[in-house]
């Protein structure tokens, strides 16, 4: 007996497959037999074709499907059976058999009758669509629909929802869970339906009109729309979960109508009480064990903004893998290390972000390069200044510079200045000084502020499902406390044990509660009686750090350790580095002595002396030469330059004359002068 339909198809002449052709609806366009088989095959697999043919049928021809379904052991019946099974004439039987059989449904092997294998799967649904029909609604919950549906009509589902699902790696019922969260959420619906079909746009809206039910066949006569056509349209509203196929109950005599529902979960969903948001209670914790400084993040800018000018560091924007090298050497000096010494992720992209809002660093050529007319307006804030600076660039900037700090949760359309404010706000009710476990925290203010990330943003995981609304939320709101206010000084971070697995805690800073608006600036104590003092071990201990010295240090020694009293060493390479960058030998011996208010030592001043002993600087600037084509127009040339405010020109031999370039050594000013007065520079080749 032929159980598979692909062989019960292959069976049939090139007539029998017109007539299964002409009973299904189908217009072959196949070039040969074989095309025709497999147009059939597709046709007659799709459950939503299988409804329409269904619906067709005879109150006979069903119930002969019917009792072939019911049919114990193979699911052979013989004819004889068959009538007696149905309660018809044998003639009646016979006649709805042989219509049955020109449709392709049934197949005949002498006397026994039987359905194709996928056939058979089909009608089982409809059957059971069928049984239901009566008792499904608009007002039937969204939960119990999706349980109807197969495995892989869920997963489309969920794609169409916005979940990235990967077979296998999650449960039937988690998905369904996932699926309802989506749905819950008005701009995710309001997506899901914006981009429909026109007939299916105008189905919906009518389906809606009618109270969330209409006759199938009401709706094709109401929309003008063909048997085809409103298939195809009912089929794009189902794979969104808009619209939902069921059967009316039965007429006597008739077959059961079919309708179009929406379910009320779309409808109108009703949200689940709000829970209540945890209660702000401090707890236990114990403290990173590194060594801080409260204005670390701008102490770590300064770092990173000298290491790039004298070209000891390159940073590509965007390239994680190069940047990763950069990283391990420039851990080190940073304060924002972790106890293991290596950077927090995502720190060193959230200060070059900042810088580059600042206007401190450009991108060029997809490097990160230091705006050197910045550099020293920037240096002369103190260290208190320019946290403040970094935190008001965090707090307004429009994307969101703390994402890198976590790379599984990408968020879109968020109104970051809005939801920072939010999150600054509740964070002032957090007592300065208490620790807070950091997932609650953020769970409270997630609860507290569930419009946080705005009424339309777009959120995906590269690990899974996004969540829901106030998973992400919160999601968002740790990234900010741990990504952003951690780094930048506002909260300290320790841990928390939690049986054996310890957790992430945060308390407000002293930093914090200034930036917050709830205490003035915290006045630091000055350490020791000077800012810095140099050993005979050609150590330097920096007592009292502010930008500009940091800066110095920096450009003379290299960095031992931070700590509370941060240890620089002297050594020939860092001091001809220091020379290379233009001070001479008295600037640097200046330098120290000013801060440590003492004579260097005698062997430290000596050795200084022989390091630099062969040293003869040069100084460099750049210039233009001029040439006037015409002699006469020099002294045109000369009060063009002057009323530009530009140096006055030197003069060479042969009517020619140098100009010396302002500081940033641009040649725009000069070509711009010129053009003003009337030359056409051009440049020689």
């Amino acid at each position: 007996m032929v159980r598979n339909l692909l062989v019960h198809l292959r069976a049939r002449d090139d007539e029998e497959l017109r007539q299964i052709a002409d009973c299904w609806e189908v217009a072959l366009t196949g070039r040969s037999a074989a095309d025709h088989v497999a147009q059939l095959y597709r046709t007659m697999r799709d459950p939503w074709v299988a409804r329409d043919r269904v619906a067709a049928l005879r109150p006979l021809d069903w119930a002969i499907v019917e009792a072939i379904l019911a049919s114990p052991g193979t699911g052979d019946l013989g004819q004889n059976a068959l009538a007696a099974e149905v309660g018809a004439a044998a003639a009646e039987v016979a006649t709805a058999i042989a219509s049955l059989r020109e449709c392709g449904i049934i197949a005949i092997d002498g006397e026994a009758l039987a359905l194709p294998r996928e056939l058979a799967t089909a009608f089982r649904r409809i059957q059971e669509e069928r049984l239901l029909g009566p008792t499904i609604g608009p007002e039937t919950p969204l939960r119990a629909l999706l349980t109807t549906l197969e495995g892989a009509e869920l997963e489309e589902a969920a794609e169409v929802w916005g979940l990235r699902v990967t077979p296998g790696t999650i449960g039937r019922d988690a998905l369904i869970d996932e699926i309802l969260a989506r749905v819950d959420l008005p701009e995710q619906r309001r997506a899901v339906a914006r981009d429909l079909p026109p007939d299916a746009g105008r189905l919906l809206g009518a389906i809606r009109e009618g109270g969330g039910r209409r006759a199938l066949d009401t709706l094709a006569g109401e929309l003008d729309l063909t048997a085809p056509t409103l298939r195809e349209a009912a089929r794009a509203l189902n794979r969104r979960l808009l619209a939902w196929p069921v059967w009316e109950e039965a007429v006597e005599g008739s077959p059961p109508g079919r309708a179009l529902i929406v379910p009320r979960d779309v409808l109108a969903p009703r949200r689940p009480p709000r829970d209540a948001p945890p209660p702000l209670e401090p707890i236990a914790a114990i403290p990173a064990e590194r060594p801080s400084y409260p204005y670390g993040a701008a102490w770590d800018l300064l770092t990173i903004l000298q290491r790039l000018d004298r070209r000891a560091l390159e940073w590509r924007d965007g390239d994680e893998e190069r940047n990763a090298t950069a990283l391990r050497r420039l851990a080190p000096a940073l304060w924002g290390a972790t106890a293991e010494g290596r950077a927090r992720p995502g720190y060193v992209p959230l200060l070059l972000d900042l810088a580059r809002d600042a206007g401190l660093v450009r991108v060029e050529e997809e490097r990160f390069e230091v705006v050197a007319a910045a550099l020293d307006p920037w240096r002369g804030q103190g260290f208190p200044e320019q946290t403040r600076a970094l935190f008001a660039r965090w707090r307004a900037a429009p994307d969101w510079p703390e994402g890198p700090s976590q790379d599984d949760l990408q968020l879109a359309n968020v109104d970051w200045s809005l939801a920072r404010a939010a999150i600054l706000e509740e964070l002032r009710a957090c007592a300065v000084g208490e620790w807070y476990d950091a997932a609650t925290l953020a769970l409270r203010i997630a609860r507290l502020r569930a419009g946080l990330l705005g009424g339309s943003f777009h959120a995906a995981r590269a690990s899974g499902p996004a969540g829901t609304r106030e998973e992400v939320t919160t999601a968002a709101v740790e990234a900010a406390l741990l990504g952003a206010l951690v780094p930048l000084g506002l909260l300290a971070d320790g841990t928390h044990r939690e049986g054996k697995r310890t957790v992430p805690v945060v308390a407000v800073t002293e930093v914090g509660a200034w930036l917050l608006g709830a205490r003035p600036e915290p006045r630091l104590s000055p350490i020791g009686d000077r800012p810095l003092t140099v050993g005979a071990d050609f150590e330097i201990l920096l007592f009292q750090p502010i930008p500009r010295r940091v800066w110095a240090l920096g450009a003379i020694a290299d960095l031992v350790r931070l700590d509370t009293a941060s240890v620089y060493r002297l050594s020939e390479t860092s001091v001809r580095r220091g020379i290379a960058a233009g001070l001479t030998l008295d600037q640097i011996v200046t330098l120290l002595e000013r801060g440590g208010r003492a004579p260097l030592p005698q062997n430290v001043a000596f050795t200084l002396r022989e390091w630099t002993r062969d040293h003869a600087g040069v100084r460099l600037a750049r210039a233009l030469i001029l040439r006037p084509d015409d002699p006469a127009t020099a002294e045109r040339l000369h009060a063009a330059l002057a009323r530009a405010g530009l140096p006055v020109p030197e003069p060479l031999a042969d009517g020619r004359f140098l100009l010396t370039l302002p500081a940033d050594g641009e040649a725009a000013p000069v070509l711009a002068a010129l053009r003003e007065a009337g030359f056409t520079p051009h440049w020689l080749r």
